[in-house]
C-alpha cells in the first residue's frame, strides 16, 4: 500500500509540487497515515498552516486512502472541511486518510489532522466519482 501511495503522489504534478515534504508513516487497505512539518511556505499571514494546504491535504490523503482500498482513480465531486485549530510553522502534524465506503460509482472518505499533542486541528469529508481500475503495468504487481 505504501508503494502504491508513493507512486500515486509522485505522478500527480500538483501533489508533487505542493506536498513534497509529506511522509507516509503507516498504511493499510483503506487507511493511510501521514506526517508533515508545517513550513514557512505552507503558512498564512498568522504564521500557521494555510487553509488551502489543509484542503489539499484532505484531497490528497483521502484520495490515497480510497486508492489503497479499491485500486481505482476517482474525480472529486464534493469536499467539506472544518478548521478547528491552527498549526504553527515548525510544528509536526499527523494526517489520517480513511476510505469510509467505496461503491461502484462513488467513494466516501474522511480525513483528520492532529497536532503533536493529539488535538484535532481539521476534519474533512471527501466524495469521489470512481473511474476505471488501474491498468498501469508498473502498479499491477503492487495490487496482487
Amino acid at each position: 500500500v505504501k508503494h502504491l501511495a508513493d507512486t500515486f503522489m509522485m505522478r500527480n504534478g500538483f501533489s508533487l509540487k505542493t506536498m513534497s515534504h509529506l511522509k507516509i508513516v503507516d498504511a493499510t487497505s483503506g487507511t493511510v497515515k501521514f506526517n508533515l512539518t508545517v513550513e514557512q511556505g505552507d503558512s498564512n499571514i498568522y504564521n500557521t498552516m494555510h487553509g488551502g494546504l489543509g484542503a489539499s491535504l484532505v484531497d490528497l490523503c483521502s484520495s490515497v486512502a480510497i486508492l489503497s482500498k479499491c485500486k481505482r482513480w476517482g474525480i472529486s465531486t464534493d469536499m467539506q472541511i472544518s478548521y478547528l485549530k491552527g498549526a504553527p510553522v515548525g510544528k509536526d502534524i499527523t494526517i489520517v486518510g480513511q476510505c469510509d465506503r467505496a461503491g461502484k460509482t462513488l467513494a466516501f472518505s474522511s480525513c483528520l489532522i492532529y497536532n503533536e499533542k493529539g488535538d484535532l486541528l481539521l476534519k474533512g469529508q471527501h466524495t469521489k466519482f470512481m473511474g476505471t481500475p488501474l491498468v498501469d503495468l508498473e502498479l499491477d504487481d503492487e495490487l496482487d
